[in-house]
């Protein structure tokens, strides 16, 4: 399975083509928290601690589930953890090889190979979804 989700972050990422950039890309990351939000409601939150990605529904939406669960996360009693970033998070952070975007990244001191880094910086929006992402 890990194999299988570092081919899909491959394509849905093309800044992390090479497996040196890959191995990298959890072992350089500081620990980080997110609320994954929805018309300014509370989702989720995605942790990075310990090596390990985390995600888990909030209280608020498993009282009123305001919007279907999310298609890799679908029991909302789960917390669920992951070794790689999900696709449906790792989407959120475009392709570096832009001039805008490696600006930005050198601008807001970025690192590219953490993950933690690359979600508080290009996270927020998506063309992806209608989620929000709010750094903790």
């Amino acid at each position: 399975m890990k194999e299988s989700l570092k081919s899909i972050l491959k394509k849905l990422t093309p800044w992390s083509g090479d497996e040196d950039f890959l191995s990298k890309l959890n072992s350089e990351n500081e620990n980080g928290k997110f609320e994954l939000l929805f018309e300014d409601k509370v989702v989720g939150t995605l942790e990075f601690n310990m090596n390990k990605w985390f995600f888990e529904y909030s209280e608020e939406y498993k009282k009123d589930q305001f919007v279907l669960p999310l298609i890799n996360f679908p029991d909302i009693e789960k917390k669920y953890k992951f070794d790689e970033l999900m696709p449906f998070f790792a989407a959120r952070i475009p392709n570096l090889n832009q001039p805008y975007h490696k600006s930005k990244l050198k601008k807001l001191d970025g690192n590219k190979t953490n993950l933690v880094s690359l979600l508080k910086i290009f996270g927020e929006k998506s063309i992806n979804n209608p989620y929000e992402l709010k750094h903790l």
